[in-house]
């Protein structure tokens, strides 16, 4: 487990890694807080820093390091406010990510 830990810390992106209580572990990312609002900007590519974690996971349970894995929480856009009278939805300007972090149960 502690080379799986590893080898996920050692992806681009990725500040660190904790293993917490029951088998999960969270992944932080390098982001930032933008000012008066919930959200935070991820530095980096997000789809190329999840397909290389869930591609390590992958890996890991081909060669039985663990059993099987599963996705408990992943960062989702979140978008600028809109008045739905005056703008359209699609209109809507993205303003970062919330959560900053993974979070990644695995059965051992």
């Amino acid at each position: 487990m502690q080379d799986l830990i590893s080898t996920i810390n050692e992806i681009k992106g990725v500040k660190n890694v904790k293993k917490r209580s029951g088998p999960t572990l969270k992944i932080n990312l390098y982001s930032r807080e933008i000012p008066s609002r919930e959200a935070e900007k991820i530095r980096g590519d997000l789809r190329k820093i999840s397909q290389k974690i869930r591609d390590r996971l992958e890996e890991a349970r081909e060669k039985s390091v663990i059993n099987g894995w599963n996705w408990i929480q992943k960062p989702e856009k979140k978008y600028d406010e809109t008045g739905i009278r005056t703008e359209k939805i699609s209109d809507r300007k993205e303003v970062g990510h919330k959560p900053p972090f993974y979070t990644i149960s695995i059965k051992e």
